[in-house]
């Protein structure tokens, strides 16, 4: 047996028993800040990512660490409050298990949500990129080495990794709480520092649309495992060389709260719908 599915196989029992064989079919992971804007769930579960085994653990400020269960609008749903970065330490090949976990316990589509940089002058804070592409820009793959059937083809197609008709509904309820969106491309580095400007520059004339930290080693697993993935990328800044100010966290999490309650709403529209 493999021996991350080994551990991924006691996370799902052990998962399994706190939630009395819950079974989500959506999941959610929450980007930087973003972990108090999910709707309410009917018959909530909290399990901690530190009590469950073989689990990683969230470092970063604005990740809370936490997996939660329940019901909306009739949805099973199961919600990582908080990521894991490449960036923190994790081996590469680690990122695979919390969405391998995910895949074990019955969920067949994933909505990615990220705190990021805009490459475009008009995806102001605030907005929302909905992501139909990505450049995996870290050099390093959660697959590498890490390959067991139970998870999918070694081999697969990405050309439509990010599933048209999630996005479809996502701009159109943007459009009803007022957000704004557009589609676009992320760009995948490793962090932790924030970019330079003729970084930046180099980035947009590969096809960028925002930058960030993480979503893309996900999104890899998400679609070996065979799940539709939708991802949003909620804009905290302008990338360095366009933005004016000093880029920090501390300013990525000012800004997610700011768009917390309106991505609440779209999410409570576009949640039962995918």
């Amino acid at each position: 047996m493999n021996t991350q599915l080994a551990k991924i196989k006691k996370a799902v029992a052990f998962i399994n028993k706190q939630t009395k064989n819950f079974t989500p079919d959506l999941a959610l992971i929450t980007g930087s800040g973003l972990g108090n804007s999910i709707p309410k769930l009917d018959k909530q579960i909290v399990v901690q990512y530190a009590k469950i085994p073989g689990f990683l653990r969230s470092t970063v400020p604005g990740h809370s660490g936490n997996l939660l269960f329940g019901i909306y609008k009739g949805r099973k749903i199961v919600v990582m409050q908080g990521r894991f970065h490449y960036y923190e330490g994790h081996p590469m090949k680690d990122l695979a298990i919390s969405i391998r976990t995910l895949f074990l316990l019955g969920v067949k589509k994933l909505v990615v949500s990220a705190a990021v940089g805009s490459l475009d002058p008009k995806l102001t804070p605030g907005s929302i990129c909905v992501l139909n592409d990505h450049i995996n820009f870290m050099a390093n793959n959660p697959l590498i080495n890490n390959y067991d059937p139970v998870f999918g083809p070694r081999f697969f197609d990405l050309s439509k990794v990010y599933t048209k008709s999630l996005r479809e509904i996502t701009l159109a309820a943007c459009k009803k709480v007022n957000i704004k969106a557009k589609e676009g491309t992320y760009f995948a580095v490793t962090g932790p520092n924030f970019e330079t400007p003729a970084e930046i520059r180099a980035f947009k004339t590969l096809g960028a649309t925002v930058v960030g930290m993480s979503v893309v080693p996900e999104v890899l697993v998400a679609a070996q495992c065979g799940l539709e993935v939708l991802g949003l990328a909620c804009v905290t800044n302008l990338a360095s060389g366009i933005a004016k100010e000093k880029l920090s966290h501390a300013q990525t999490i000012a800004e997610t709260k700011k768009i917390e309650g309106k991505f609440r709403k779209l999410l409570e529209i576009i949640l039962p719908k995918l």
